[in-house]
């Protein structure tokens, strides 16, 4: 991988940082700025919309504060000279999977394991 390559992946993965941070900022402001939720609890009590709500909500942020980790591992990776490098097998990971999720830490044959293993589907 070239210093041009490493250099488009960091400008790329500070673009994707700026903009989940400013989601998640909108968010947060909408809220606050959002009805009253206790009172929507009150109102649609029984049809269980508030818990589904607040549960995709919390969901929602874990995902993206996950996504905002897993950018600024990969901005550490650059900095240290490891990016493009898998976490697990030391491989390079190929510049196609690179460019489809720039965080990504791990080759496809490695994931694959990691996810066969922990049952989970994380592109990381």
């Amino acid at each position: 991988m070239t210093k041009n390559d490493f250099s488009g992946f960091c400008a790329l993965l500070q673009s994707q940082r700026k903009q989940l941070l400013g989601e998640m900022r909108e968010k947060i402001a909408s809220i606050e700025d959002g009805p009253d939720f206790p009172n929507q609890l009150k109102i649609a009590d029984n049809d269980g919309l508030p818990d589904a709500a607040a549960e995709m909500n919390d969901a929602m942020v874990e995902r993206e504060s996950q996504e905002l980790l897993e950018i600024e591992a990969a901005l550490a990776r650059i900095s240290d000279g490891s990016y493009g490098s898998c976490s697990d097998c030391g491989d390079e990971i190929g510049g196609a999977r690179l460019k489809a999720y720039p965080a990504v830490k791990r080759c496809l044959r490695c994931q694959e394991k990691y996810e066969h293993t922990h049952g989970q589907n994380h592109a990381a």
